[in-house]
């Protein structure tokens, strides 16, 4: 996976939970409203929950379930290809600092390079000719 992709995948993971966030909070804010105080401490509060409310918190929920998916495939493939390259010190940023680690991945990470070879090149070993 190149790098421009793990960006993208990021990047659209990360505005994926903002909306979430920005769906999801009012909604329950909203129902949270529905009690009293008096309610709260007598411990006879039953929240209602209306249509709206109901839609923004099922929004919201499935946005961060789709952001959560997203940024955890540009995190693995961000690992794959740093082992691919064998790069190290990128890979334990990756693995330590996920969605974070990601994203500086993604920016300031080694630029799109071919794998290191896993088999020897074509004509190793040499042949010597037989006397």
């Amino acid at each position: 996976m190149s790098k421009r992709v793990v960006l993208w995948l990021d990047i659209i993971g990360i505005i994926l939970a903002l909306i979430g966030v920005a769906v999801f909070v009012p909604a329950v804010f909203s129902v949270a409203q529905t009690c009293t105080q008096a309610q709260i401490n007598a411990g006879t509060c039953t929240p209602t929950v209306s249509t709206g409310a109901s839609a923004g918190i099922l929004i919201g929920v499935l946005l961060f379930i789709v952001a959560g998916l997203l940024s955890t495939i540009a995190w693995i493939g961000a690992l794959v290809r740093a082992a691919r390259m064998q790069s190290w010190g990128w890979f334990v940023v990756v693995l330590v600092l996920h969605g974070l680690g990601t994203l500086i991945y993604a920016i300031a990470g080694p630029a799109d390079a071919a794998p290191v070879a896993a088999y020897p090149p074509p004509g190793y070993p040499p042949q010597y000719p037989q006397q």
